[in-house]
């Protein structure tokens, strides 16, 4: 803080502050946009030309809408609004072969990895997405000039301790609701998914786990993010008992537990 780094008030442990430090300023890694592009906001975009529409409808186009507990509940990403232009007329729509070119230019936006715009640390369950297709978002930010494999990877990497924890240092406006800025979102730093000694087990990971439910921030320990951890640590070289350690810190942090330490008969530290 001294030094002009007030990051570490976001953590009621100072060994999160000091993680989350360490892998923001891992010069071993690349940043997202120097592995690809910086997110992309492409919600204010649907909010100024494009209204939501029904599945079906001709010119529409699927997005990411919700980050709550009942949307993205899967690390494959799930569609769940078609949006169409404002001005849908039909006549366009054949002029243009079979696509508007508004739509054209938002989908130029499209990548196969989203990574969440905003979301309640306590309730939401995922931090970024893939697929093999490419989507657009309205709360969640795509990435474009990846792979399918690369953007599996690399969400495997978000979602695990060492990239919530990089993502979480950089909260805006609320502590608890944070929103993040796609340009900050942009320097989280990742391993080198262009090797594919990093990319393919990242990416076999995400293919093991796309079908599993993933619980909420709030209820701690579970399976699959002990197997993002594990497939993390095996790429890195990071040891994943100290993974381990420092996932199980944040599933105690007041802001993901909603309580603080020692509330509703925890036993105390240590």
């Amino acid at each position: 803080i001294a030094a002009g780094d007030w990051t570490p008030a976001v953590w009621r442990s100072p060994e999160l502050a000091e993680a989350a430090a360490g892998f923001a300023n891992d010069n071993n890694m690349a940043t997202i946009k120097q592995t690809a592009r910086a997110p992309w906001k492409t919600g204010a975009l649907l909010f100024g030309s494009f209204v939501p529409t029904v599945a079906g409808t001709p010119g529409s186009f699927p997005i990411l809408k919700s980050k709550g507990g009942d949307s993205q509940t899967r690390i494959q990403s799930q569609p769940d609004e078609y949006w169409i232009p404002k001005k849908h007329d039909e006549s366009i729509l054949k002029a243009n072969g079979g696509t508007y070119p508004e739509a054209d230019k938002i989908l130029a936006k499209a990548g196969h990895l989203l990574i969440t715009f905003g979301q309640d640390n306590s309730t939401a369950r995922l931090t970024a997405t893939a697929d093999d297709e490419k989507y657009i978002g309205n709360g969640w930010m795509p990435v474009t000039g990846l792979s399918a494999d690369e953007a599996k990877a690399l969400a495997v990497f978000i979602n695990s301790t060492p990239g919530r924890l990089q993502l979480m240092r950089n909260a805006g406006r609320k502590l608890t609701f944070p929103i993040y800025n796609p340009a900050v979102v942009g320097n989280i730093r990742v391993p080198d998914i262009k090797d594919a000694r990093i990319r393919d087990p990242l990416a076999a990971c995400w293919e093991r786990t796309r079908g599993e439910l993933v619980p909420q921030f709030r209820d701690g320990e579970c399976e699959v993010r002990r197997q993002w951890d594990a497939a993390v640590a095996a790429v890195t070289g990071w040891p994943a008992s100290e993974l381990s350690r420092l996932r199980h810190l944040l599933h105690r942090e007041p802001h993901v537990r909603g309580r603080g330490y020692h509330q509703h008969g925890d036993a105390p530290e240590g």
